[in-house]
C-alpha cells in the first residue's frame, strides 16, 4: 500500500536523522564545556527530531492515499492515531521548550525559583522523551525486516536512553547539588548550567554500568538517577535483542504453522505421542 510505504521510508528517515543527531552531539561534548549553555539546545534538537520527522505540516509528509485506501477503515483508523500523536509530540516539545528558557533563565536571576521549577523541569521532558523512546521501540518491533535501517533505530533509542538519563541528572544536580562530586571552575554560571556536559558524560557512563566519579557515592540521590539510567539501558537492550533475535524464528514459526504439514506436526504434538 502506498501510504504504508511512505510511512516507512519516513520511519526509516528519522531513524537515521536522529542517530545522526545524537553521535554529533556525544562528538561535540567535549566542545560543549566551553559553551554548557548549549547542552540544553541540544536536548530541544534531538527531541525536535522527532517532531520535523513527523511533522504533518511539512509538505513531504502530506499523505496521498488511492481510491482503494480511502475506503478502508482500518487503515483510516490507523492514520487517525498517527496524526493525533504527531500533535501531541508537537504539543510535548513545545512544553519542553517553554520550561527549559523559563528554567535556564529562573538558575541565572532566580535560583530558589529554578529549584522549584526543578521538578516540573524533569517531568516535562521525562514524558516528552520515554514517549519518544517508546514510540521508536514500537517501530522497530514493526519493522518487517531485518536490514541497516532496523540498525540505527536501535542504536538511536540507545543512545537516547543516554540523553534522558543527562535531562535527569541536571535536574537532579540543581535540587541537591551535595549528591554530586563538582570540580571547582571559574564562572559566573550556576552548577546547573556549567557542570551540564559534564553531568551528560555521567549519564553515559552509568548507560555502560561503567559508573562516573561526578556522582557521590554516599548519596541516595544519585545513586538512584545512576540505577535509573542502567536499569533502562539493560532493559532496552534486552528487549531490543530479544526482537531482533526472534524475529526470523517468528517469521519461520509463522511458515510453518501455514503449511499443512506444518499444521499436522503442530496437531500431532499437542495429541502427544500414542500409546499402545
Amino acid at each position: 500500500m502506498a501510504v504504508i510505504s511512505q510511512l516507512l521510508r519516513e520511519r526509516h528517515a528519522y531513524y537515521r536523522t536522529l542517530l545522526a543527531v545524537e553521535v554529533l552531539a556525544l562528538v561535540s561534548l567535549r566542545a560543549l564545556q566551553h559553551a554548557p549553555r548549549l547542552v540544553g539546545l541540544v536536548y530541544l534538537v534531538i527531541a525536535g527530531t522527532n517532531v520535523l520527522m513527523a511533522s504533518p505540516l511539512l509538505p513531504q509528509h502530506r499523505l496521498k492515499r488511492t481510491e482503494s485506501e480511502k475506503s478502508s477503515a482500518p487503515l483510516s483508523r490507523y492514520l487517525r492515531r498517527v496524526f493525533l500523536r504527531r500533535k501531541l509530540i508537537l504539543v510535548g516539545w513545545l512544553a519542553a521548550l517553554v520550561i527549559e528558557v523559563v528554567w535556564q533563565a529562573a538558575l541565572v536571576w532566580d535560583p530558589a525559583l529554578a529549584v522549584q521549577l526543578s521538578a516540573p523541569h524533569l517531568v516535562i521532558w521525562l514524558v516528552l522523551m520515554l514517549e519518544m523512546l517508546w514510540g521508536l521501540v514500537n517501530s522497530l518491533a514493526a519493522e518487517p525486516l531485518f536490514n541497516g535501517d532496523l540498525l540505527m533505530g536501535a542504536a538511536a533509542g540507545y543512545l537516547l536512553v543516554g540523553f534522558i538519563g543527562g535531562v535527569v541528572l541536571n535536574s537532579l544536580l540543581v535540587l541537591e547539588p551535595a549528591a554530586f562530586n563538582l570540580a571547582a571552575r571559574p564562572s559566573n554560571l550556576p552548577d546547573g548550567i556549567r557542570h551540564a556536559p559534564a553531568i551528560l558524560g555521567a549519564s553515559f557512563a552509568s548507560l555502560t554500568t561503567l559508573g562516573s566519579p561526578l556522582l557521590k557515592a554516599g548519596s541516595l540521590t544519585s545513586l538512584t538517577g545512576s540505577v535509573a539510567i542502567t536499569i533502562v539501558g539493560q532493559l532496552y537492550l534486552a528487549i531490543i535483542i530479544a526482537g531482533v533475535l526472534g524475529k526470523p524464528r517468528q517469521k519461520k514459526a509463522a511458515a510453518r504453522s501455514e503449511h499443512p504439514l506444518g499444521q499436522r506436526a503442530s496437531a500431532l504434538r499437542r495429541i502427544g505421542p500414542n500409546r499402545r
